[in-house]
């Protein structure tokens, strides 16, 4: 007999059990309620005085909790904002925030409050200290610092800001002659200054608050559908779609509003039409279109306008036709995409539409001459997990406007203002890097940076360097001399450049086009991490001078904040949240230029005081090799309250590298695949995490053999009972549980979820979750084979889980989504199937509605979770009375 649960069939079976016993029956009614009081703190804010911080306090269902602290008083915190997500300093001591439909001034030293009901969105101007409320009426107020209102609009459907002292918004106003509707762009201006022609006070202002101050700037009888401000200052970008039309309109409009080029209404409410001047006040481009992205250029000199049309699929009744030469199927489930791009440069008046007919597809790279022309149909055969292309520099100013730069790549950066962009090459595992002024010259030889391990260049604002992150220290450039050599920082260790400004330029089909630079007038903020130790750190480094800011610490660092410009004064604060296995999350405070290194770290605040046992939590990193030569590490963790004295099962989980979760503070929760760490540890087990490596001998042996070394560095500790031993993992570490099940007899129980078991069906599958053929996750992707099959097919076969499925020798709980379109439920059905055929013991959980996981907080993952503590308990601490695995086991007694 074999047992297969649809959905949530058995859980009257886990919930209505009349004899389990009382310790089953205390965990199921005391569980929820005790995992509930754990909670995490993230995302500090920070006053501009460094005196006053916020954190979110955060479960993992719910996230809208604030605390605020006072740094002079560590401690507890001074507020608690409940259901408010979004917040902002107006000052040094007063805090806008915004959620659940409420927004609130709080003035943090006097404690007053002052609140705002039936909000949609609340914002600051930094600039000028003030903030405006949009309520869900469409009426936008604006305050002043002593929460006066000095102006209000009704009527607003969209707005913009630049963040500093200015609102614009979209709205509607009725011609009271015509009685027609006109959509009307305007600036509220929050510096009191007025025009001449209209410094008397409207006092017939249907909107109220003083209209003197609100500049129309642009009218349209079309539908305002986006609102933006170039980043730059210079133009409104008004989308607008017409009543009956499928086409999109982008109007630059002059985001100037000194009182010479003000256009205001009227005494009567009325637009005054005649002073609009089309040709100079603003500039329109329309295309058929669902969307449309406007890219700025060179701080304003130029700009890229896409209009982006969405194709659905065509759904056949009947059939749908594949062909072999098809280049387009990652596009069957989504459709295509149309675009119309167009250049306009303000300062010349020149404007033009590029070409299409040979590339379907144009991005932008910060140089108004040149664009990246590409194709995105399918080039490579679908042998890349994402789509790869080839291509061209299209060059705005030249008859033949085409040369090819990149042969095979998808994530290329360059400078902010186009000098200069950098490619990686997947075809060969380089980085190329092209001088855009030599281009303009003929000079179109590019660079070959062959140093491997190479990863997210960033370009300096000078010009100067190019700078790389790597696992083996940084690594500089230098663009002029074109040498190419790592710095002294951190030789060996992972290091990250964290204050980089990054400028998407494309990012669709898992494209990663952009500007990314560094601005090394300041001191560039790097995060270093030495895996080998276990420590994290964070350096400034200026001018080749370095200084550490937070010193090596096996601490896992959330999250970290410091005031630049306070830091270059040379009174920074640096605000870390730190958490470990043993220690739930800190807010630290580090005087960072401070001598006495003794008083440098001060906790503002512990979090999870109520977590007593964590303290004495035991976690230990092993260090051994497999048989292979390959340096592994491990993480052990020891139960909740452990006894030297005593010896435990133990629950071992797979994926591929996990040593890195070594700081992880441990949360008790119902997670969506089944497994925490938390969960195991106060039921009394030893949880071990080691990491897999795939080498030449292909996916599955690899990990066998990791794992096995894994297990003989633990063969003699005094505390592992070697005979309660369980093997689980979940998607590529199911597929690994799977194929050792067929090989090991160290396990007395296994446990598998949404995993491949057919390889080779799964080889020659189309997956319909990633919209391509899974033969690329095998020659270069995930499961790291490197080969395709036809060329090795031994390979193949040997890491295949079912073709050794009557070789497993323990009980298997094997789970699925029905739903889930990533690793398809059929090759768990497999493995059931073949398991069945071969009277193995086996169970299988196919949940009907759910995917490749779970779902946060759903009730099969509740449901799952607490029958991994009964499989468990019942194959490795020898606990009955658990109908639902009995009813299978009964039959191998």
């Amino acid at each position: 007999m074999f047992l297969f649960l649809m959905g949530l069939a058995a859980t009257q079976l886990l919930f209505g059990q009349k004899t389990e016993t009382n310790t089953h029956k205390k965990d199921k009614d005391t569980l929820g309620g005790w995992m509930s009081k754990f909670y995490s703190v993230t995302n500090p804010k920070v006053s501009p005085n460094d005196r006053y911080v916020l954190v979110g306090k955060t479960y993992k269902r719910n996230n809208d909790t604030l605390l605020v602290f006072d740094t002079e008083q560590p401690g507890q915190p001074i507020h608690t904002l409940v259901k408010k997500r979004n917040t902002i300093f107006l000052d040094n001591d007063k805090i806008l925030a915004f959620g659940d439909g409420k927004a609130e001034v709080l003035h943090l030293k006097t404690s007053q409050k002052k609140v705002y009901e039936n909000v949609q969105r609340a914002e600051a101007l930094e600039k000028s200290g003030l903030y405006f409320i949009l309520d869900k009426d469409k009426t936008l107020s604006l305050y002043d610092k002593n929460d006066k209102l000095i102006n209000s609009v009704s009527g607003v459907s969209q707005y913009t800001t630049d963040k500093k002292s200015k609102i614009f918004i979209a709205e509607k106003e009725e011609n009271k002659q015509t009685k027609e509707n006109t959509n009307i762009v305007s600036a509220i201006l929050s510096d009191n200054k007025s025009n001449n022609n209209t410094h008397k006070k409207n006092t017939n202002n249907k909107n109220g608050g003083n209209r003197q101050n609100k500049a129309v700037l642009y009218s349209t009888e079309n539908e305002i559908m986006k609102l933006e401000l170039a980043p730059s200052g210079k133009y409104l970008i008004v989308t607008e779609k017409g009543q009956h039309s499928d086409h999109l309109q982008v109007t630059f409009v002059p985001a100037n509003t000194d009182a010479d080029q003000n256009i205001f209404i009227n005494q009567n409410l009325q637009i005054d039409a005649r002073s609009f001047n089309t040709a100079k006040d603003y500039k329109s481009f329309s295309g058929k279109a669902d969307f449309a992205t406007v890219t700025e250029i060179g701080n304003g000199k130029s700009y890229f306008i896409d209009f982006d049309k969405r194709i659905s699929p065509v759904k056949e009744e009947m059939m749908e036709i594949w062909y072999g030469t098809d280049k387009n199927l990652r596009k069957k489930k989504y459709g295509t995409q149309e675009h119309e791009y167009h250049i306009w440069n303000p300062e010349n008046h020149h404007s033009e539409k590029l070409p299409t007919n040979k590339f379907s597809s144009f991005a932008p790279i910060g140089n108004d001459r040149y664009f990246l022309a590409f194709n995105t149909e399918e080039e490579f055969n679908y042998v890349n997990t994402s789509l790869l292309f080839s291509i061209y520099l299209y060059d705005i100013t030249d008859t033949s406007p085409y040369q090819s730069v990149f042969t095979a790549s998808s994530n290329i950066t360059g400078t902010k203002d186009g000098t200069y962009i950098v490619g990686f090459e997947e075809n060969q595992g380089n980085w190329v890097l092209y001088d855009l002024i030599s281009f303009a010259k003929n000079l179109p030889s590019p660079t070959i940076i062959t140093e491997k391990g190479l990863k997210n260049p960033v370009f300096s604002n000078d010009k100067r360097f190019l700078f790389f992150e790597s696992d083996n220290g940084l690594w500089q450039y230098d663009l002029k001399s074109q040498k190419m050599s790592p710095t002294i920082i951190s030789k060996g260790k992972e290091v990250k450049i964290m204050d980089k400004k990054i400028q998407s330029a494309y990012t669709q089909y898992n494209a990663r086009f952009e500007l990314s630079t560094i601005d090394l007038q300041k001191p560039m903020l790097l995060k270093v991490r030495d895996k080998k130790n276990n420590l994290t750190s964070y350096i400034s480094w200026n001018k080749g001078k370095t200084e550490t800011l937070i010193p090596p610490i096996q601490n896992r660092i959330k999250d970290i904040w410091y005031n630049q410009d306070n830091y270059n004064k040379g009174n920074s604060r640096i605000f870390s949240i730190e958490e470990n296995y043993n220690s739930p999350p800190v807010l630290y405070r580090y005087e960072a230029q401070s001598k006495n290194k003794e008083n440098r770290k001060t906790a503002i605040f512990k979090s999870g005081k109520e977590d007593k046992v964590i303290v004495n939590q035991k976690q230990e990193i092993l260090s051994y090799t497999n048989t292979a030569g390959t340096k592994l590490k491990g993480l052990l963790y020891y139960p909740i309250g452990f006894n030297p004295n005593k010896k435990y099962p133990m629950v071992i989980r797979i994926y591929q590298q996990q040593a890195e979760s070594s700081g992880v503070y441990p949360i008790p929760d119902y997670d969506e695949d089944g497994f925490n760490v938390r969960l195991l540890l106060e039921h009394g087990y030893f949880v071990f995490l080691p990491n897999i490596i795939y080498d030449a001998r292909g996916t599955g042996i690899a990990a066998l053999d990791c794992v096995n070394s894994g297990l003989d560095q633990l063969q003699a500790h005094p505390n592992i009972d070697q005979k309660r031993i369980g093997l689980t993992g979940h998607s590529m570490g199911g597929y690994e549980t799977n194929f050792i099940s067929t090989k090991s007899n160290r396990f007395a129980a296994y446990l598998s979820g949404a995993s491949v078991n057919n390889i080779i069906k799964f080889y020659f599958s189309y997956n319909t979750h990633f919209n391509s053929f899974d033969y690329a996750r095998f020659e270069n992707g995930q499961f790291e084979m490197d080969i395709a099959f036809s060329e090795n097919k031994e390979k193949y076969f040997k890491n295949n889980p079912i073709y050794d499925v009557e070789k497993v020798n323990a009980p298997i709980l094997l789970w699925a989504g029905l739903r889930d379109e990533n690793v398809t439920p059929d090759q768990t059905m497999a493995f059931y199937t073949g398991l069945l055929r071969n009277r193995k013991p086996v169970i299988a959980l196919m949940y009907k509605d759910k995917e490749h996981d779970l779902g946060i907080g759903s009730r099969e993952s509740k449901d799952l979770n607490l029958k991994t503590l009964e499989w468990w308990g019942y194959f490795l601490k020898g606990e009955k009375n658990i109908p639902w695995i009995e009813k299978e086991m009964k039959y191998y007694q």
